[in-house]
């Protein structure tokens, strides 16, 4: 008959094989995140793809940006390795091209010290025009004005990118952007252009003319608008005053677009622009030669008047269902929406007359 002992001792063999069963896997998970899955090839065939790597980027950030851009097929091993190695500290933001059958580490070397390409930060606010563009890119040092004027009214560039009209006004997404030093107007053009896509993707858009329509009345939506959620109404009184039966005239009447058409570069040159300092008189809203002038010409104007954010694209693309013809600024900076003239006109008194 076995002992005491003995039989104790048996009682804890399986115990024991479980714990180095539990640290045999456990080993060999840590050895397949450390040793295995850096040097393992990324899930394409050697595509470059172009990747804006922002600030300060945490270990699930980063992954799920690599993840987004199909350079990446395991976020969950790859933030592992991260925290494991420290391997973050060594990203440096910026953009980068990198190919998607590149291994984990290959991903990370590419990203990080010598081998990042550091761009110049700049953010192009919502709104902004194309002269405003060009002046915030020379003043951080990326690009002369000028070369950025050429670029933006190329039209074999407008061409090889599908932008219809003479200039790129409105089809550059306002936004953060690395760029190096040495990147040509063209090359930003182009970046800016395809953020522009990318972001109108998600909104299922319309054809190429409906499309550009719609560029066009979001910029003024964006140039009026100083809160998202008001966006969606003025886009709605702009298409009624386009569309509806009711208002005949189809004139927009709006500010922005007049001020608009005495940015420098617009063709046909209206003489009540000469000495124009930013403050719309009689003198500008009464000029028939001014192209963008909604006061005298009737339906969208030329072109797109600044940059469009997502919000206005949005409400452009979906107008609000509103009974509204007009609106005017509030001191606060929102607007009082009204259906008739007389309406319009008492709101008028109240809010910008000081009635």
């Amino acid at each position: 008959m076995p002992s005491r002992a003995s039989r104790k001792r048996r009682s804890y063999i399986p115990a024991i094989v479980l714990v180095v069963c539990l640290l045999a896997g456990a080993l060999g998970a840590v050895v397949d995140v450390l040793v295995i899955y850096p040097g393992s090839d990324g899930p394409g065939e050697g595509d470059v793809v172009r990747i804006e790597v922002p600030a300060e980027v945490g270990p699930a950030r980063l992954a799920s940006l690599l993840t987004e851009k199909e350079v990446l097929a395991d976020p969950g091993k790859f933030r592992m390795w991260l925290r494991l190695t420290g391997r973050l500290s060594g990203v440096r933001a910026g953009v980068f091209e990198l190919r998607d059958d590149m291994t984990p580490a290959e991903l990370v070397e590419a990203i990080s010290g010598s081998g990042a390409r550091r761009g110049v930060r700049i953010t192009i606010p919502e709104g902004f025009t194309v002269n405003q563009i060009a002046e915030a890119l020379e003043d951080a040092g990326i690009v002369a004005m000028e070369s950025f004027w050429v670029a933006v009214g190329s039209a074999r560039l407008l061409g090889e990118l599908g932008v219809p009209g003479q200039s790129a006004e409105g089809y550059l997404f306002p936004d953060t952007y690395f760029f190096d030093r040495d990147s040509s107007a063209e090359q930003i053009v182009r970046r800016m252009h395809e953020n522009f896509r990318d972001k109108l993707a998600a909104l299922d858009p319309p054809g190429d003319e409906r499309l550009h329509e719609a560029v066009i009345l979001a910029s003024i939506v964006q140039a009026e608008a100083r809160h998202e959620d008001e966006m969606g109404t003025i886009a709605g009184v702009y298409t009624n005053r386009l569309e509806s039966p009711e208002f005949p005239s189809r004139l927009l009447q709006a500010d922005p677009t007049v001020a608009y058409g005495c940015e420098p570069g617009v063709t046909p040159r209206a003489r009540s622009c000469d000495g124009f300092t930013g403050t719309l008189t009689r003198r500008q809203l009464d000029d028939r030669m001014n192209p963008y002038n909604t006061y005298k010409h009737s339906g969208l104007p030329p072109g797109p008047i600044c940059a469009p954010g997502l919000d206005a694209l949005r409400a452009a693309l979906s107008p609000a269902e509103v009974p509204f013809f007009y609106f005017v600024a509030r001191k606060d900076g929102r607007h009082e929406f009204s259906v008739t003239l007389d309406e319009h006109h008492a709101a008028v008194k109240q809010h910008r007359d000081g009635g």
